[in-house]
């Protein structure tokens, strides 16, 4: 837990500088989605089997989600665009996963899916981009919803 807690301060320390840039960005109506940072949504996934639910995942795969979604925010979706698919997201088509429960109903027509990596490769975040924000659907530890 003395790990948690030492992530938790550091995350703590970075806040003020966060919530100022994207403060800045909050005034500026007219910014294009590209100029614009992430924001994370989680709101369908509870409606997921629970082995895809974040809730499911062990301390560590939750601190590599958290890393990431930390890394992501401090980019706007323009520098996002232009990492490699390590680094950033790549698009799947529908029909290449192997499982997929419960579709959001927003969503059903989305030919391709979005996937982002963890750090050290240790699973996916897969979901749905609309506009600024990222929906995670699924969490896949065990790669088990696509061939990779």
């Amino acid at each position: 837990m003395r790990g948690l807690e030492g992530f938790l301060k550091l995350v703590n320390s970075k806040k003020k500088d966060f919530f100022q840039k994207h403060k800045e960005e909050n005034k500026l109506d007219n910014l294009s989605v590209l100029e614009k940072y992430p924001k994370f949504s989680f709101e369908f996934n509870l409606a997921v089997e629970k082995k895809w639910q974040i809730e499911n995942l062990s301390d560590k795969e939750k601190k590599s989600l958290l890393n990431k979604l930390l890394y992501l925010s401090k980019l706007t979706w323009k520098d996002i665009n232009g990492l490699t698919k390590k680094g950033g997201f790549e698009k799947i088509p529908k029909q290449q996963f192997k499982k997929l429960s419960n579709i959001p109903f927003t969503f059903k027509d989305d030919k391709k899916i979005s996937v982002f990596r963890f750090p050290s490769g240790e699973g996916r975040i897969i979901g749905y981009i609309e506009n600024e924000v990222f929906y995670i659907v699924w969490v896949d530890t065990n790669f088990e919803m696509y061939k990779h």
